[in-house]
């Protein structure tokens, strides 16, 4: 390929004409907006069940459950097996499941939430770890952006799709099997899209063990500087962003005096700064990915402590487009830089990745968000804190040191995007 072609194979305009990531990227849309979907379906029908919403913590608990064994083993599945197949077969598997749904009780709709989790854990390392297979290497965070928006860009359709199909009620003896059923038919969608790119196969071992497997990664990851390095950043970045999750609306209401307007605001200038991260991250690693995923780690930190500090609505506002931004960029570039690694643990490397993805947003809404509902409010040099306001801080100065530690420790992996002619 000449420098010209590859230079334009980097944007998405030309990522999307190479037929087999376009399929990929098609795919991954139809069943994340299937997803979403039938996330709302399950919280939904949760409460349907018990008019509790315990029970509806509880479907969102066993969704986050998997994570912790599910993908390691994914990422093991990937690494022995052909990666296509096993995109297909836990589409159809997820679709199964979801189809069951609208005939459940509360315990077979927990089992049923776990169990598609488990799925689409196994499903995520195979997904990622195709993607270097689909696109040249000075693409690949441009790819793994696209990916991203077809991830979570799905949510607003999804949320306004599932109140129109809840209206079909009528048709059927179940109020949510309208919506479980469409999540169910989009995985199929999805494994039949999926089922025909051309994903270079996987010579599968005789013998899965899934605990060498994992042994083979951890004593690789022991050994090297560049995973714990992104390790360490991928970790704090996703415990700033559930401190977000768990602090925010409580931020807006009682420590800025706004209300629920103020907040969709926030989340809306949140998702805002994300879609601007997924288009200028091209432009964001010309000095290198690296050096760019260590600047995003840090500046989601420092977005935190402004908040802490300065408690304008405005500024709040305005540092939600910031920090969604960088947290884009930081999670697009870490996931860039895992691809980048040995071939071989790619798998297990990606899915040790969604494990932590995962976990440390959990403990970050879990345990910042328990300081910040604990305190009342703390002196600091003549300027008061309440809980709100010291959660935001105590986030953000854990990710400053996590970027701290990253830059010590991580190198640049693989070639950077390429600069100009």
């Amino acid at each position: 390929m000449s420098r010209r072609e590859d230079r334009a194979s980097d944007g998405g305009t030309g990522l999307l004409g190479r037929g087999p990531f376009r399929a990929l990227l098609a795919g991954q849309a139809v069943s994340s907006l299937g997803d979403w979907v039938g996330t709302l379906a399950f919280v939904a029908a949760a409460f349907e069940l018990t008019g509790s919403p315990a029970a509806v913590g509880g479907v969102l608990v066993f969704r986050l459950l998997p994570p912790l064994l599910a993908a390691p083993v994914g990422g093991v599945l990937a690494d022995r097996f052909d990666r296509r197949r096993l995109m297909v077969t836990t589409n159809l598997g997820m679709a199964a499941l979801i189809s069951l749904a609208p005939f459940a009780n509360l315990a077979f709709l927990y089992v049923i939430a776990f169990a598609s989790e488990v799925l689409a854990m196994l499903f995520l390392p195979a997904r990622d770890s195709a993607v270097p297979d689909l696109v040249p290497p000075p693409s690949l965070p441009s790819a793994n952006g696209l990916v991203m928006t077809t991830s979570y860009g799905a949510i607003p359709i999804a949320a306004v799709l599932f109140t129109g199909l809840r209206m079909l009620t009528p048709l059927t003896q179940h109020p949510l099997a309208v919506p479980f059923l469409f999540d169910a038919l989009t995985f199929v969608v999805a494994a039949a899209v999926i089922a025909r790119i051309p994903i270079p196969e996987r010579r599968a071992r005789a013998e899965l063990r899934v605990v060498e497997g994992l042994g083979e990664a951890l004593r690789f990851a022991r050994r090297s500087s560049e995973v714990r390095g992104l390790a360490v950043g991928m970790g704090v970045a996703m415990l700033g962003g559930g401190a977000l999750f768990a602090v925010g609306i409580a931020y807006v209401r009682e420590t800025l005096g706004g209300g629920d307007v103020e907040f969709g605001y926030l989340v809306a200038l949140w998702g805002l700064g994300m879609a601007v991260g997924l288009g200028a991250v091209r432009l964001l690693v010309r000095g290198g990915e690296a050096l760019a995923f260590r600047s995003a780690v840090a500046a989601c930190g420092v977005v935190l402590i402004a908040m802490a500090l300065l408690p304008l609505l405005w500024l709040a506002l305005a540092a939600a487009v910031v920090f969604g931004l960088a947290f884009a960029v930081a999670v697009m570039l870490a996931m860039t830089l895992v691809q980048r690694l040995d071939e071989d643990l790619r798998g297990r490397l990606l899915g040790g990745a969604h494990m932590l993805f995962r976990v440390a947003l959990a403990a970050g809404a879990l345990g910042i968000g328990g300081i910040a509902s604990g305190l009342d409010a703390v002196s600091l040099g003549g300027l008061e804190l309440d809980g709100n306001q010291v959660g935001l801080a105590v986030g953000g100065l854990l990710i400053l040191a996590g970027a701290a530690a990253a830059g010590r420790v991580t190198s640049p992996a693989g070639p950077p995007a390429p600069g100009p002619a």
